[in-house]
């Protein structure tokens, strides 16, 4: 047998004991779906939103690095996101693997809703009293958590704006309040007792106030002061 048979025997030999060198019984390693991470993601933005009672959900993530790569895992993706999270708008998801491999990855998405509105109709100023009229409901796309917006017209009909609010805009709860029914220095009516002996007298607001607000009042009558609760009618009751 010459050298070069010999050598190439060899070399067959040596390839049959390290598989490895060989492309066709290379074993690629298996790795995990870059499409399969972020579908997870997306289910679990999904049920976090509808956790809080959104419905009519649109997510779209953020593309990943085509240029990871992930160990296949053996088990169900776990997700997690950070505690009291924001579910809408700009959403941060962690997906984690825990054999054989472990690996984290965070998915960034944009998640929005769609809702049913009351905006104004028009430009208001501070002090506006609400009616039906300045309102209308329109659709919105809402990326921002709906707990401080108004979302019932009867929720702000008969309140009263404490900014200029401009027309077309949502309304929150912190912009109204009850309609003031006392001012300053406003003579009104004192009312003590319960309802079998009720005895009324005249008193002077030390301030303004609404229904439902406790205020200071001067008796008239002896100089006094006196706390009360105002009352939808403007009288003021001393518990």
């Amino acid at each position: 047998m010459s050298i070069f048979r010999r050598a190439t025997a060899f070399l067959l030999l040596a390839a049959m004991a390290m598989p490895g060198l060989i492309g066709g019984d290379v074993r690629a390693e298996t790795l995990h779906a870059l499409e399969d991470v972020v579908a997870a993601a997306t289910r679990a933005a999904t049920d976090a939103a509808q956790a809080q009672g959104y419905s009519d959900l649109e997510i779209s993530a953020r593309p990943l690095d085509s240029r990871l790569r992930l160990q296949a895992c053996a088990e169900p993706l776990e997700t997690f996101s950070s505690p009291n999270a924001s579910v809408l708008g700009p959403v941060s998801v962690g997906v984690r693997c825990a054999q054989p491999s472990a690996w984290t990855l965070y998915v960034r998405l944009d998640v929005s809703t769609r809702a049913t509105l009351p905006v104004l109709t028009d430009n208001l100023p501070r002090g506006t009293v609400i009616s039906e009229r300045d309102l209308i409901l329109v659709e919105r796309t809402i990326t921002n958590a709906t707990d401080a917006v108004i979302l019932d017209p009867q929720q702000a009909i008969g309140l009263e704006l404490v900014r200029p609010a401009r027309a077309g805009s949502t309304l929150r709860h912190s912009q109204l309040r009850p309609p003031q029914l006392i001012a300053r220095g406003q003579t009104v009516t004192l009312i003590a007792g319960s309802e079998g002996l009720q005895v009324t007298m005249q008193g002077r607001a030390m301030a303004n106030a609404a229904a439902g607000d406790r205020l200071l009042v001067t008796n008239l009558a002896s100089g006094r002061r006196v706390e009360g609760i105002v009352s939808a009618d403007g009288s003021v009751h001393i518990p």
